[in-house]
């Protein structure tokens, strides 16, 4: 059986990312920093030969947290953007596989972005402290739907359990009459957070 279009677009990536320390796992590629921070690579795509990387960070201690409490997946990031995003005239949001065309070519363009970009901002986010303490500084830079959920493990592992259950509290102050689906998870997600760690 012949590997589809898409797959042969994946390995060329893989192989084009095999030097650089990068290795996939599952439909990631992950590269240890050291300290439990694992810099993440990921891709969005759109029909067989159209990829979008983006980049991001994960850390083990998060990663614990969030399956004690069963929420996300495993080396989900906890904060990530589009390469094309980091570019600094945003010339590049995806890279285009020809079917039949040079696959290498393409996939080290695209990997030279990612390490041109991509592991600035990977540089940058993979400290625990640093990262956390600007995300408790800045929440606004997380998003909505799962900025208390964040902040909150934040606190958690930053050992301010006082002001993970402020933010806890005050999520639920803001969607107290809501009954959408993001609202009835975040209640079951508080309450869950309460229970582990009281």
């Amino acid at each position: 059986m012949q590997p589809s279009p898409k797959t042969d677009v994946l390995m060329a990536v893989d192989t084009a990312l095999r030097p650089t320390g990068f290795v996939r796992r599952g439909h990631v590629w992950l590269q240890e920093r050291g300290d439990g921070a694992l810099g993440w690579l990921g891709f969005a795509t759109s029909g067989s030969f159209d990829l979008t990387p983006l980049v991001g960070v994960c850390f083990k201690r998060y990663d614990e947290v969030c399956r004690a409490l069963g929420v996300g997946a495993s080396t989900t990031p906890l904060v990530s953007a589009p390469v094309g995003y980091l570019m600094p005239e945003k010339p590049c949001w995806r890279w285009t596989f020809t079917p039949g065309g040079d696959h290498a070519a393409v996939a080290s363009s695209l990997v030279s972005a990612v390490l041109k970009h991509g592991r600035p901002y990977i540089d940058k986010y993979a400290k625990w402290d640093a990262l956390s303490r600007e995300l408790v500084a800045k929440p606004e830079s997380l998003l909505d739907f799962e900025r208390a959920r964040k902040l909150a493990i934040i606190h958690l592992l930053n050992g301010n359990v006082g002001a993970a259950r402020e933010v806890l509290r005050k999520e639920r102050e803001r969607v107290v009459d809501c009954v959408d689906v993001s609202a009835r998870s975040y209640r079951a997600f508080a309450h869950r957070f309460e229970l582990t760690f009281a």
